[in-house]
């Protein structure tokens, strides 16, 4: 169970809702859970979504990156 509950887009605050469109963007258009979760804190929010922007200029080719992605998920036991 999660500590912090998701947050669907509709009852997100403001200052999140730019960060959640943003997210979209990056997953074909779904809100993923982890973007319902950290839209409760506008300013968490955006750090990460900061501190993703900055990774996305880094050394590693999208793959790479997804691949990585992929492989954490599965060891943490994600299903998606």
């Amino acid at each position: 169970m999660s500590r912090i509950q998701p947050m669907e887009p509709e009852d997100a605050p403001q200052g999140s809702r730019k960060y959640i469109e943003k997210g979209k963007q990056q997953t074909d258009g779904q809100v993923i859970n982890f973007f319902k979760q950290m839209s409760v804190s506008p300013a968490s929010f955006k750090a990460y979504m900061d501190f993703s922007a900055t990774l996305q200029g880094g050394a590693l080719d999208r793959q790479t990156q997804e691949s990585i992605a992929v492989a954490i998920s599965d060891y943490d036991g994600c299903v998606y």
